[in-house]
């Protein structure tokens, strides 16, 4: 079925499930081989695609034109293969730095290590005070920083504050590798496709 650039926008921004249909059709394939120029693995680009796709489904996105829609496609897809990319790469530092006592099981390590970053990390948000630790929370549930505002009356300068120093104090407790693996998989956790602002200095 051929329908306009215009009309195909917005079905797209009305969320029609025609739109998406025409979306799959007509930019699956090239979005994925595009995505392999990174990944270079058609499993792990495929992957991407489809999470991007679903998240153009459930997020409150609006195109402009099909110009728009297409810089959007392209960056995001090259941002969520790159992200990727470092993620694994973490992972490959992470297994370096533990002590080798006994193989990890091929198919079994990703959860294998995801718990134990987890319990590192939480142990050491425990040595947080109290309300940097409260803060700190909220904003891994994803709250935002004037929600965060809000829900305890205080100050967004505040939150900001305490982010900072929870995540200096992080850094200090637990390696590197370990602290970005936990950002990633919070990410995901929370059904975002990219890094939020959180991972970024706040």
């Amino acid at each position: 079925m051929k329908i306009s650039e215009t009309y195909f926008i917005e079905l797209l921004n009305r969320k029609e499930l025609l739109g998406f249909r025409v979306l799959y059709r007509d930019y699956y394939r090239t979005m994925v081989s595009f995505g392999m120029n990174y990944t270079r693995q058609r499993e792990s680009a495929e992957d991407i695609v489809q999470e991007l796709f679903t998240s153009i489904w459930r997020r409150e996105l609006r195109f402009d034109s099909l110009s728009g829609l297409k810089t959007f496609l392209f960056t995001a897809i090259k941002n969520a293969c790159l992200n990727e990319l470092k993620k694994e790469q973490v992972r490959k530092e992470y297994l370096l730095s533990l002590p080798p006592d006994e193989p990890l099981d091929e198919n079994d390590d990703r959860e294998w290590i995801e718990e134990e970053v987890y319990r590192r990390v939480f142990l050491a948000m425990e040595k947080l005070p109290p309300r940097c630790k409260e803060i700190f929370k909220y904003h891994l549930q994803g709250l935002k920083n004037d929600e965060i505002a809000a829900r305890l009356n205080i100050s967004i300068a505040t939150v900001k504050t305490q982010k900072n120093r929870a995540m200096n104090f992080l850094r200090e407790e637990v390696s590197p590798p370990c602290l970005l693996l936990f950002l990633g998989v919070a990410c995901r956790a929370r059904g975002e496709m990219f890094p939020p602002r959180s991972v970024r200095p706040v």
